[in-house]
């Protein structure tokens, strides 16, 4: 007779496939923890940078609408308040600046606020209690409602009410500047510079921000690091000085040219009879020198030796001196 078969798994069989299953597991499992790592970093690179670029993109508006009113001849420089100022240099540049801009949305404005406004950027330090991590700080932007004035003059900080964080955990943060002759600055003061420069031509904005750090990459037990800093480069159009007494006088002239030294500077010399045979002998039929003498009070008197270089020998002598 023929033992019946015995259907079943034996018990090294049962074994043998929970050793195999846990294999397999812990695989699968390396690969969802090492995805989920992955995914963890992308996504706080992608926070760093998303932050990085929009703080250096409010900064570099800034930069771009800056402007300068020309000092009067009778104000000291040290004591004018309209000011470029950059100064407490780091590694990367200075970290405070002020300057008045025009970045102002006009629908954004207060009561009786101006499209010209002073602004400024500086550092303030965060406290921590690693550390290991290293100085962090806290990077702040002061606006005031109206262009710059003497009586605010003092450094502003984080206790204004129109100071707004910008962004917090910086571990770097500079502004180098570029002058008119092409050199490299890293800080900037206008009552040091020429009238006709005083505010930078372009700018490199760098900003580091801290990190969480990956599995391995720090050698102690820190939980954030620097990042690699991001770079911005601005152009500042506005560099020459906006002379507000010429666009007074501008504005109340009635558009004619700058003056000139007329036909009747000439005249005036004393000599006036070439003036009047021209006139009635009518120009020797030229109409249009005709028309410009007749004009004398407007006529540039260079303008008629430059186009009848003839009359030059007919007028005074002294109208030489007038070219």
């Amino acid at each position: 007779m023929i033992p019946r078969r015995q259907i079943g798994f034996t018990l090294v069989e049962v074994i043998g496939a929970f050793f195999m299953m846990a294999v397999i597991l812990s695989f699968v499992t390396g690969i969802f923890i090492e995805n989920g790592r992955q995914r963890s970093a992308a996504t706080e690179l992608m926070r760093i940078h998303t932050t990085s670029s929009a703080t250096l993109e409010l900064i570099a508006q800034d930069l771009e609408g800056a402007l300068f009113l020309a000092r009067p001849g009778n104000r000291a420089a040290r004591t004018y308040a309209w000011q470029f100022l950059a100064e407490r240099a780091g590694p990367l540049g200075s970290t405070y600046v002020r300057f008045p801009t025009q970045n102002v949305a006009r629908g954004n404005l207060a009561e009786h606020a101006s499209t010209w406004v002073e602004v400024a950027y500086f550092l303030t330090e965060e406290e921590s209690d690693d550390d290991d991590s290293g100085d962090r700080f806290t990077l702040w932007r002061w606006r005031s409602t109206r262009p710059p004035s003497d009586s605010d003059r003092r450094d502003p900080d984080f206790d204004d009410y129109r100071s707004a964080r910008v962004v917090e955990g910086v571990a770097d943060f500079g502004i180098l500047f570029v002058d008119a002759d092409g050199e490299i600055v890293d800080e900037w003061d206008s009552s040091y510079r020429p009238s006709d420069s005083p505010i930078p031509v372009a700018a490199e904005i760098s900003l580091s921000l801290y990190r969480d750090v990956r599995q391995g990459e720090a050698e102690g037990d820190e939980l954030q690091i620097p990042a690699r800093p991001l770079v911005r480069h601005v152009s500042i159009p506005m560099t020459r000085p906006i002379d507000i007494d010429a666009l007074i006088e501008l504005a109340h002239s009635d558009g004619t040219e700058p003056s000139c030294t007329t036909v009747d500077d000439c005249l005036a010399l004393g000599n006036d009879d070439w003036f009047i045979d021209q006139l009635d002998s009518g120009c020797d039929g030229d109409d249009e020198l005709c028309a410009a003498l007749e004009a004398s009070g407007t006529s540039c008197w260079n303008d008629i030796v430059r186009d009848w270089p003839s009359l030059e020998d007919l007028a005074e002598p002294a109208c030489e001196t007038l070219q």
